[in-house]
């Protein structure tokens, strides 16, 4: 956890980590056993980061010393573990579902989170929502790009943003082709797929 921060700074985040109430610049100080001027410096590089922030102050014998406390990105930028847990509930799903039914909730998934995106792409003109297209999935980590030499206008994806549950799950590229389908208002066909060992994911934008 050191990209961007020193490792007395992962120190600092670490200590805040496991005191959720905040902890005063002298305090975090005396546990690292460092000079309060070093600790201000370090507080000021990650409050400007936006992993820290002031918090109430504390109230003891002496002044009033303010509080730091970890911000959401702080918090995230510990491991987190989702993939085990996103494993278990697919498993689950597709043993009570059945491998058809699977296959067409998450196309339905696909579909839905495709209408949240739609006042992106109805006043645009066919050619303009692929290239409107092509930006989300970049957004979305797809490492997407369009393809207009060949006969049929396709998309590539570099990258499958869920590449390990995909292979042992092969429906969830239902919720990829529902999802670009839905948008482009045009069938696609899926011709290249990473999760069955393809360099890349190749989807087909057919005419209506």
């Amino acid at each position: 956890m050191t990209d961007g921060t020193s490792s007395r700074q992962d120190q600092i985040l670490k200590l805040l980590l496991n005191a959720r109430r905040g902890m005063s610049l002298d305090e975090i100080a005396s546990a690292l056993n460092i000079s309060r001027n070093a600790v201000n410096q370090h507080v000021v590089s990650l409050e400007s980061s936006d992993l820290i922030k002031k918090d109430t102050f504390k109230i003891t014998g002496g002044r009033p010393s303010r509080n730091y406390v970890l911000t959401e990105k702080g918090i995230n930028r510990f491991p987190k573990q989702y993939a085990w847990f996103c494993n278990l509930m697919l498993a689950e799903l597709k043993a009570e579902m059945g491998e058809e039914a699977f296959g067409r909730y998450m196309a339905r998934l696909g579909a839905k989170f495709a209408q949240t995106l739609m006042a992106q792409f109805n006043d645009k003109e066919p050619g303009d929502r692929i290239t409107a297209l092509v930006e989300t999935m970049q957004a979305l980590g797809y490492h997407a790009t369009e393809e207009q030499n060949a006969p049929t206008p396709s998309i590539r994806a570099f990258n499958c943003v869920y590449h390990d549950l995909a292979q042992q799950f092969p429906e969830l590229c239902e919720f990829d082709r529902a999802l670009m389908s839905t948008l482009l208002n045009r069938p696609i066909e899926q011709t290249e797929c990473m999760a069955r060992n393809d360099c890349s994911c190749k989807f087909l934008i057919k005419n209506n």
